[in-house]
């Protein structure tokens, strides 16, 4: 999916490095989630110090990175599938291909730069697809941890970038149902208490007031559905 994909977007093609080693974070994903690959793709991250622009594209197997002094054209982005099909459900519940097993969700830019994940689903036949593959929103959440990560690496501040939690979003999504913090708590087997300290939490990291913001903003960033 992603081999050459920076040789292909960057004018000055001396400037992309690659190699055959990919990123351990990437390849345990794809074998917690028994995925036939998984990738991420970056471009624009801004380098202040030296007004230039890193791109990148890692997945399990290999990595390829670029520095150059211009940024990629959105134009340009728009020519891979894997761009156009993540901005596609950027605007709806993101959705798995079905078809070709494959999905791609876009990360949250922070700085103006442009970023997803995606996965490819096991052609496997013998274990049930529960098993398989991620829901896009969990996907979602794995890749806006690893991408601050790469932020954070490139000299962009990220701190207050803080990712509500799997467990945070289960609560938010049992109160968006219409249940009360106890049926939540009966139904994810945790106490009232430990339901109402999860929803706290996800406001603060939301910065909303009350749980209702928190959960209209969490289906607004296709956190949780409704």
């Amino acid at each position: 999916m992603l081999a050459g994909i920076l040789s292909e977007l960057v004018d000055d093609r001396s400037t992309v490095v690659e190699r055959d080693k990919g990123v351990a974070f990437l390849s345990a994903a794809r074998e917690i989630y028994r995925l036939s690959d998984i990738w991420y793709l970056c471009v624009n991250i801004p380098r202040f110090s030296s007004g230039s622009f890193v791109h990148c594209s890692f997945s399990g197997d290999m990595a390829s990175q670029a520095i150059t002094t211009r940024a990629i054209p959105m134009q340009r982005l728009a020519e891979i599938r894997a761009v156009e099909m993540a901005r596609r459900q950027s605007d709806s519940k993101p959705t798995t291909d079905r078809e070709d097993s494959y999905c791609a969700v876009q990360l949250t830019s922070r700085r103006g730069e442009f970023a997803l994940l995606g996965f490819e689903r096991s052609t496997a036949g013998n274990e049930p697809e529960d098993q398989i593959a991620p829901e896009p929103t969990e996907l979602k959440i794995l890749g806006e941890y690893f991408h601050c990560h790469m932020l954070r690496r490139n000299g962009v501040d990220t701190s207050e970038a803080l990712v509500v939690s799997a467990r945070e979003l289960d609560c938010l999504r049992w109160v968006a149902a219409g249940k009360s913090a106890w049926e939540a708590s009966v139904i994810l087997g945790i106490s009232e208490r430990t339901v109402r300290f999860h929803l706290n939490s996800a406001r603060e990291k939301l910065n909303c007031t009350t749980t209702t913001q928190a959960v209209a903003k969490a289906v607004a960033q296709q956190l949780i559905a409704v």
